[in-house]
């Protein structure tokens, strides 16, 4: 193992670094993150308060985009030519603490630093996907991206599993919680001046066509929302868990990683991803998402993943000046 050195990035390296970290993806767009610079470090810290709705997988939620940011630091140190070390959950007082990102004195990943050119490219894209499947080569690529940071990702390629999944994505949905739905309806309501995720991010209303229900949710579903059109999704998507071996706060950071370099190794092949999480929001709901395949681990992620038919817009960041607190070194 490299030791860490004592070494200060300039004011544009902490920038460069800030913003792909920035970039990460986050559970309905929340952002619960800051970020310091100190003694040679990046700290990301967990901000639980911007958590999303009120579900039961908040805590899990926030820590899991904390290691994606963390994924997306190393990345960018890797490209400025700084090797980099992480420390997860280093100071046992201070849990909001998710990880420490030391510079060290080797030299740089060069699979991290060919991962930078998708952070800024990277999209959750709830548009609907084209219909042909992933091919295999592609998909090895991604469950080896996720095994290089201690996940394993899950293709749901066989029936009745397949269908299970379905069933639990669509009984979730209908069962959600009225308190999540009005916390939801909050944050996108056009009277919100920043409204969490724009129209252009939603992506389209799902047209009922089917007996089920598409295995998409509507994350505005009942608002009218300006900009929004309706279409059909593809029936079938290729869906996937991530899932770590164990379950707390250390391997929702490990999650939170592998996902994030998967996401970036999906992207370079041209492929979009978004999320099916409802049954991992509802505690009774989430052991069904493992029941055929228990010995994998504990599901933290449900993919949906193909090609897209549109690019929507990067979703909105908070300003630097808001989540880079001051280097204390």
């Amino acid at each position: 193992m490299q030791h860490t050195v004592h070494a200060m990035l300039n004011t544009s390296e902490q920038l460069v670094v800030a913003a792909a970290a920035a970039a990460a993806p986050s559970v309905f767009n929340t952002q619960p993150w800051s970020f310091v610079f100190a003694d040679g470090a990046f700290e990301v810290r967990a901000d639980p308060d911007r958590a999303s709705m009120p579900t039961a997988s908040a805590a899990r939620d926030v820590r899991l985009s904390c290691g994606a940011a963390v994924f997306n630091a190393r990345v960018a140190l890797a490209r400025l030519g700084h090797g980099s070390e992480v420390s997860v959950l280093p100071d046992a007082a201070d849990p909001l603490l998710v990880a420490r990102v030391a510079l060290t004195g080797g030299k740089p990943d060069p699979a991290l630093d060919g991962l930078y050119r998708w952070v800024g490219s990277r999209r959750t894209n709830r548009y609907p996907f084209r219909p042909e499947a992933i091919p295999a080569g592609v998909l090895a690529r991604l469950h080896d991206a996720a095994r290089r940071e201690g996940a394993t990702l899950r293709l749901l390629d066989a029936e009745p599993e397949y269908q299970r999944m379905l069933t639990s994505i669509r009984r979730a949905t209908w069962t959600e919680d009225e308190a999540v739905r009005d916390d939801r309806d909050a944050r996108l309501s056009s009277r919100t001046d920043t409204p969490a995720i724009p129209a252009g991010n939603l992506g389209p209303v799902p047209r009922r066509e089917l007996p089920d229900d598409p295995p998409v949710r509507d994350m505005a579903e009942g608002l009218a929302l300006p900009g929004r059109a309706s279409a059909s999704f593809e029936p079938h998507p290729d869906l996937a868990v991530l899932e770590t071996a164990d379950d707390d706060p250390a391997a929702w950071i490990t999650a939170g990683q592998g996902l994030q370099r998967l996401l970036l190794e999906a992207t370079g092949h041209g492929i979009a991803a978004s999320f099916a999480n409802q049954p991992l929001e509802d505690a009774e709901l989430r052991p069904e998402v493992s029941d055929g395949a228990a010995h994998y681990g504990c599901p933290q992620m449900v993919l949906r993943m193909g090609y897209a038919t549109t690019q929507p817009p990067a979703s909105p960041r908070r300003p630097l000046n808001e989540v880079v607190g001051s280097a204390r070194g």
